[in-house]
């Protein structure tokens, strides 16, 4: 049996030599750990996709990767169709790439963070239990954007109306196209899905479709004369006639789809010496001067005319100050610059169409449509109101007695109701009030000489001097008129009787 002092020295022996171990067991592993703890590598057992990047520096696993998924990203294609259409593109030429960036510094943080222990346990789990770290697949939009454009060169069609034209008394109709576009939106979403998917499945490119607003089929429905008119022209007076048949090519082949305004002073434009327009007489405060665009009333009045027979809404018209006679009382319609307008609406469902042309000494409008009855419309206009002009009388001692001037000639003014009449197959239906209008009377002016009679005596500067009394009493005496617009030339003054239909004295619906 051992002395009891030689077996407490080995138990010191032991217990030293255990300390020893632990102590220089505890010190490698920390030491292996701080070195460990130290690397500047991403830690064994890190994956990027299924890419390894254990003991790689950050710039060697970002290289690695780009070698990889560049080379992918240029060999997977998508094929983008449309019926005769095909382009294909490599992933890469889309503008897809990788965020290699983002994934090497994941990777790269994997077993650094937390305390000491923390990150050692961490790390050497890695060995038996690696990490796997995906790639977020982004694109560059602007370089997406410049792709869909160069599609949408070879693929987008703009809408067309279908249009229509009067030649030769046939309508002729050019079908309308149908508009086409790329939806983008769709288009791209299709696209990202197929690249998360790694599919190279053929897109089919997504179109939206752009109906016109005129159409083949709407126009087929024209096909009836709804309302006609003509007036007749002194085709002797160049500059009139000119400015009849400018005015009358304008407003010719207007389409108007329902609802639709028509401006007489937008289609016919600036009427002035530059749109071909002539100097012809016009009446300024009641009275004729000469004025660029003389004329053209004559073709409104005349629309207007056809206008009412067409039983189309009229939203703007205003008659002369003065009568004209190339329409009956309360039935004309006067323009002036860009303020007085002729305006009227296609209050119906179906669109309409205007024709008008001048053909000898005549100015022709019509209007073109669907018609809808067997129901006519005419126009009658009463006189409700004889306005009698004054006469002045001023005296004049250059002219002998018995001997007299007319400065200015009196007219008569008028109010006029005017009336639409329907009648269906000969007889009457109704009648209906349109309209109120004022035309203003125009007094007369005429110098009575007091000179008596003296024989074989003749004064000299005599017809100098009426002369310039006459002129003198114009300037004095100016017609008083409340409308100012440049208006209509007056051809005659209109018989009263003749506006007077006898139809008037019976009885109206």
């Amino acid at each position: 049996m051992e002395p009891t002092v030689i077996g407490v020295s080995r138990k010191k022996i032991m217990l030293w030599t255990i300390s020893m171990v632990f102590t220089i067991g505890v010190v490698s592993f920390l030491t292996l750990g701080i070195l460990l703890l130290r690397k500047d590598t991403i830690y064994v057992g890190v994956y990027i996709e299924t890419v390894n990047t254990s003991d790689l520096t950050k710039e060697e696993a970002r290289e690695r990767l780009e070698t990889i998924y560049e080379e992918q990203l240029n060999a997977f294609k998508l094929n983008l169709v449309r019926e005769d259409y095909q382009k294909q593109l490599a992933y890469k030429e889309l503008g897809y790439t990788y965020d290699y960036e983002e994934a090497v510094e994941k990777a790269y943080r994997i077993g650094r963070t937390g305390n000491t222990i923390k990150r050692i346990q961490e790390i050497h789990r890695l060995k038996d239990n690696p990490i796997y770290i995906s790639m977020e697949l982004n694109y560059d939009a602007v370089h997406m954007d410049d792709i869909m454009e160069d599609i949408e060169v070879h693929i987008n069609r703009e809408a067309k109306d279908a249009t229509i034209l009067r030649r030769n008394g046939a309508f002729h109709i050019t079908k309308e196209q149908i508009g086409m576009e790329v939806d983008k939106k769709v288009l791209i979403d299709k696209i990202q899905k197929n690249i998360q998917r790694f599919s190279q499945e053929d897109i089919t490119i997504p179109i939206i479709y752009n109906t016109p607003r005129i159409t083949e089929e709407k126009l087929l429905a024209i096909k009836d004369v709804l309302g006609e008119y003509s007036t007749t022209f002194n085709a002797q007076q160049s500059g009139r006639s000119e400015n009849i048949a400018i005015a009358a090519r304008s407003i010719n082949n207007t389409l108007l789809m329902p609802q639709e305004e028509f401006s007489f002073n937008k289609q016919t434009g600036p009427r002035g010496i530059a749109g071909g327009y002539q100097e012809a007489p016009v009446i300024i405060n009641g009275e004729l001067v000469p004025g660029v665009g003389g004329g053209i009333c004559q073709v409104s009045s005349t629309l207007y005319n056809a206008v009412a027979r067409s039983n189309l809404e009229v939203s703007d018209r205003r008659n002369h100050s003065l009568p004209v006679a190339y329409v009956p009382l309360g039935q004309d319609a006067t323009v002036a610059g860009d303020y007085i307008d002729f305006k009227f609406i296609n209050n119906r469902q179906y669109p309409v169409y205007v024709e008008s042309f001048v053909q000898n000494s005549s100015v022709f409008v019509r209007i073109h449509g669907k018609k809808e009855d067997n129901i006519k419309v005419t126009l009658v206009s009463e006189i409700i109101e004889t306005i009698e002009p004054k006469i002045e009388i001023k005296k004049d001692d250059t002219l002998l007695i018995g001997e007299k001037e007319v400065i200015r000639e009196a007219k008569k003014g008028f109010r006029v109701n005017t009336y639409k009449v329907y009648t269906e197959n000969g007889r009457q239906l109704k009648r209906e009030y349109i309209s109120t209008d004022r035309y203003v009377a125009v007094d007369g002016i005429i110098v009575e000489g007091t000179k008596p009679k003296e024989k074989n005596k003749i004064e000299a500067g005599v017809e100098t001097e009426k002369q310039q009394k006459i002129e003198k009493a114009h300037e004095e005496n100016p017609i008083e008129d409340e409308v100012t617009p440049i208006e209509e030339e007056i051809e005659s003054e209109p018989n009263e009787d003749d506006q007077v239909p006898s139809q008037l004295s019976g009885g109206f619906l």
